[in-house]
């Protein structure tokens, strides 16, 4: 078939005289629309071409529809629904602040429970023999708990240290309030220097 679209080509541009061809092209309906189509490339080629083209594609456009299989639209699924698509990141951004919430509540517990003093408890001491010699002390309501000096001093500087964070940062938004309200009285003059 390559030889006779060949052969066609060369008869097309004048090269070639076969009445073979001339035959082939009366009894072949391809060969006839190769003809067509090649006679159609060269007039556009050559600037040739007539206000009435006809070309027609619609038989083969046809033929290629048949073969296709039929398309068929695929269900949305429920996180596609326009509700359900805005409600999908409020849900996530209020997971992700519930998470932060869960994770600044268990620090703070575990601070709070870190930094209590330890409970002495007092039967943990006591010697392992029972009966009227020795064993356990009569329990006394009056019982003292020892305070840990070395640990109070530890928070109590840490504390001083937290005061002294809070003053500085009040003394730092009274010299910015006053700096802006300086800047603040200098454009004011400047707007009525003009008007005057």
């Amino acid at each position: 078939m390559t030889q006779q679209y060949e052969k066609l080509s060369a008869f097309v541009d004048g090269e070639h005289q076969d009445p073979e061809i001339a035959k082939s092209l009366t009894q072949d309906s391809e060969l006839a629309d190769k003809w067509k189509r090649y006679h159609l490339a060269r007039d556009c080629i050559r600037n040739e071409m007539s206000g009435d083209v006809h070309f027609d594609v619609s038989a083969q456009v046809a033929k290629r529809l048949e073969n296709e299989l039929a398309m068929v639209a695929p269900k949305r699924t429920w996180r596609e629904f326009p509700l359900v698509a805005n409600i999908i990141p409020l849900v996530k951004q209020s997971g992700q602040l519930a998470v932060a919430a869960c994770a600044t509540a268990v620090m703070i517990f575990s601070y709070q429970s870190y930094n209590q003093p330890e409970e002495s408890q007092p039967f943990l001491a006591a010697p392992t023999q029972f009966g009227p010699q020795g064993g356990l002390a009569p329990v006394s309501l009056n019982t003292s708990q020892s305070v840990d000096r070395e640990g109070m001093a530890i928070l109590l500087e840490q504390q001083r240290q937290i005061n002294a964070i809070i003053e500085d940062h009040q003394r730092q938004l009274k010299l910015k309030n006053a700096g802006q309200s300086k800047e603040s009285a200098v454009q004011e003059l400047n707007k009525e220097q003009p008007q005057q």
